[in-house]
């Protein structure tokens, strides 16, 4: 396993539509496995290829255990948000619920910043798994909204841009300075 360098916006690379994987090779799932390391090493709950600079549909996500739902508009009786890492190649959000819910989120492509974004709470995603399995999957709650962050990316979309135009240009300008601040040390 290794650890990947992230990117950071602003970079053009982030506002790219990602590239549909030919097959489950060896070779992607220990990409996988990368990406998997590299959003446990900064604190995420999800990563898209494009982050890691790879233009490929391919995302990682892990919604912890301890993440309470009970406090959140997005409490849905009987969910588990996660039972581990899940792994999507060329995921394709088919349906999408018209309940729509805000909650906060970040993304380690716009570090140290979380705004509040409206989603649908329930969506169907098909892709392939970490076998190359084609699969379905009904995903509510914070798995949903990962989800959906997470295609986003694969869209060439970043979450603010949800968000007004003057919420939008503030988080890149301050994404700017980080990715000033850390190259500088």
């Amino acid at each position: 396993m290794a650890l990947l360098k992230l990117v950071i916006e602003p970079d053009p690379i982030l506002h790219e539509v990602s590239e549909t994987v030919i097959g489950v090779s060896d070779e992607k799932r220990e990409f996988l496995g990368d990406m998997l390391e590299t959003m446990y090493h900064y604190g995420g709950m999800g990563l898209a290829a494009v982050q890691v600079g790879v233009l490929e549909r391919m995302i990682v996500v892990d919604v912890p255990r301890d993440k309470e739902w009970n406090s959140s508009p997005l409490n849905h009786v009987g969910y588990e948000s996660s039972g581990g890492p899940h792994y999507f190649v060329n995921p394709e959000i088919i349906e999408f619920s018209q309940n729509l819910v805000f909650a906060d989120e970040g993304c380690l492509s716009l570090p140290e910043q979380d705004y509040e974004v409206m989603r649908p709470d329930t969506i169907v995603v098909k892709y392939l798994d970490y076998n190359g399995q084609e699969c379905l999957l009904k995903a509510n709650g914070w798995l949903a909204r990962c989800i959906q962050h997470e295609v986003d990316h694969l869209n060439g979309k970043l979450y603010v841009s949800h968000l007004s135009k003057l919420k939008r240009d503030l988080a890149t300008k301050k994404a700017a300075k980080i990715k000033k601040r850390n190259s500088a040390s």
